[in-house]
């Protein structure tokens, strides 16, 4: 046994500590979030409750997948007293935010303080964790739920107690329906309690529990399926077109091993794997069966998706998102490593105190993977792009599929932006919502002012992907968003800006989008002759004291 502490300290010490990586968790969730432009797919809802009604939201999962009962929540604020981008947020936010607490709680049968602590500061730093915090998509919800519905499937049978079930059965149903392939988690969770139950049948002769196991699948399976088979029945077609489509290949397990531990850096990579067998080997040594339960799990889901073969399956980024309740296991077998490591040295030197050098060791993962991984660029000046395929889709960004997007030239015009003295918004006219498609991230990186959407519905069409409907312009309030109708007719708060119209795209995308002519006819009319004007681009210039 190493020495410890004298107990007072201990206690002020843990208060401190979790003092600190909660600051840490909420600043690194925080930073920026009220200037975040909504971006990629937490548009899919926005898009649908625009153009359905409650029985098509809840009956489908549409061509462009979208998380139904967050839908169906944001269209009953929608309906009644308005849809506020923070109403949107705020669900992934605090989710996000209680996992730093909640996911050590539940693993205390296994994790001492110091460990629990450990995965705290890991959930804290993960920037995977941080994105599905920051982004308005289920995976928060999903992770945090999905992982404490397994742990208490384990709690209620390994000790009894029926208030797990109280747990278990919501937060699994919930998951399913939030995202549908969570229910493949629920289904291998189910089906190792009920091998366990034919083992203590098999042995002792009753099968009372695995009778206890079986009402409980019924309930939980009956409960998923009344949420998740009416859409998948009502739209086939929509999952047959995402299904056997494209497959896991070796490039996506070693890209996802590099999101998941939050660095692409190989040494780094190497590091993670080599703590997660040492804290494989612990837990193995303490609960053998609880290591085999999340092995089986992840096995079942991963084997279960090759087989399903979704599209964009390929890619890293879909497959940990797939993944996302085993997340927090993997976390905790890396604070486990740690933890081990560091208290070694009191085995052959005496007067070691072990929580010192635990704390000291996690002080230097966490400047490792802080500095190996995404986040020092991410968090670098103004970034209202933080969830832009750039920084997410793979952390080596020269090695992901959108590096070409580094090769074209930023216009020159941006630049001048960029000196000009005092402060300035910037609003681009007209937007892929889709970043793949689009160089607005870019750009921010060069000029380093605020950016707005010009919503060109109203003005130069009637509406357009990734824009407001005018018609529901006082039921959804984006406030990163404006439409340029507005700024004609004077209505838009007086604001140093340049407003940039873009003829031509930088290059080919998949989806064009609408022809500007009309809008920049009327800002001429309204405004003058443009600040710059080229083939591709016209640039307007207006100031707090009139035209500039």
């Amino acid at each position: 046994m190493s020495p410890e502490l004298p107990d007072q300290s201990i206690r002020r010490l843990r208060l401190v500590l979790w003092l600190a990586v909660i600051v840490v968790a909420a600043g690194l969730r925080l930073w920026q979030l009220h200037l975040q432009i909504l971006l990629d797919d937490e548009w899919h809802a926005i898009h649908r409750l625009m153009q359905a009604d409650w029985q098509a939201i809840a009956l489908s999962f549409g061509l462009a997948d979208y998380s139904i009962p967050l839908t169906l929540l944001f269209n009953a604020l929608y309906q009644t007293v308005g849809l506020a981008e923070w109403h949107m947020r705020a669900l992934p936010l605090a989710f996000g935010l209680a996992a730093v607490v909640l996911v050590p709680m539940a693993l205390r049968p296994w994790l001492d303080w110091r460990e629990r602590w450990l995965l705290a500061m890991l959930i804290a730093l993960s920037p995977l964790l941080i994105y599905y915090t920051r982004i308005v998509r289920p995976y928060a919800l999903v992770l945090l739920m999905g992982f404490l519905a397994m742990v208490a499937l384990w709690r209620w049978w390994h000790d009894g107690d029926r208030r797990w079930l109280l747990l278990f059965v919501p937060a699994a149903v919930l998951s399913a329906w939030l995202h549908a392939l969570t229910a493949v988690f629920t289904g291998a969770a189910l089906t190792w309690f009920g091998v366990a139950g034919l083992a203590e049948w098999w042995r002792r002769g009753s099968p009372r529990r695995l009778l206890a196991l079986l009402a409980v699948g019924i309930v939980t399976v009956a409960a998923c399926s009344a949420l998740i088979l009416p859409p998948l029945l009502s739209t086939p077609q929509a999952i047959a077109e995402k299904a056997g489509v494209d497959q896991i290949g070796i490039e996506t397990l070693l890209r996802s091993w590099e999101l998941l531990v939050g660095s692409a850096h190989p040494w780094t990579a190497v590091l993670a794997f080599l703590l997660v067998v040492s804290g494989a080997w612990q837990l193995w040594r303490r609960d053998p069966g609880f290591l085999l339960y999340w092995g089986w799990l992840l096995m079942a889901s991963t084997v279960v998706i090759m087989l399903l073969r979704p599209a964009w399956i390929q890619h890293a980024l879909v497959f940990v998102r797939y993944n996302a309740v085993a997340h927090p296991m993997l976390l905790a077998l890396i604070a486990l490593g740690v933890a081990w490591l560091a208290s070694l040295p009191a085995r052959w030197k005496s007067g070691w105190h072990r929580s010192p050098a635990v704390l000291g060791a996690a002080g230097l993962v966490a400047v490792v993977f802080w500095l190996s991984g995404p986040l020092p660029d991410l968090y670098r000046g103004i970034n209202q792009f933080t969830n832009a395929t750039r920084y997410q889709f793979d952390y080596d960004f020269e090695r992901s599929p959108f590096a070409f997007m580094d090769e074209l030239a930023v216009p020159d015009f941006y630049h001048d932006i960029a000196g000009e003295p005092g402060t300035w918004e910037v609003v681009e006219a007209p937007w892929h919502f889709e970043t793949s498609m689009s160089l607005l991230q870019e750009y921010q990186r060069v000029h380093g002012r605020r950016v707005r959407i010009g919503m060109i519905s109203g003005l130069c069409t009637s509406w357009t992907w990734g824009e407001i409907n005018p018609e529901d312009a006082a039921r959804i309030d984006l406030p990163q968003f404006l439409f340029l109708a507005d700024l004609i007719a004077g209505n838009a708060p007086e604001q140093n800006r340049f407003v940039v119209f873009r003829l031509e795209p930088a290059f080919e995308p998949v989806r064009p989008l609408p022809a500007v002519d009309e809008c920049v006819s009327a800002f001429r009319e309204m405004f003058g002759a443009p600040w710059h004007e080229d083939d591709s681009h016209v640039v307007f210039r207006s100031g707090r004291s009139g035209v500039m």
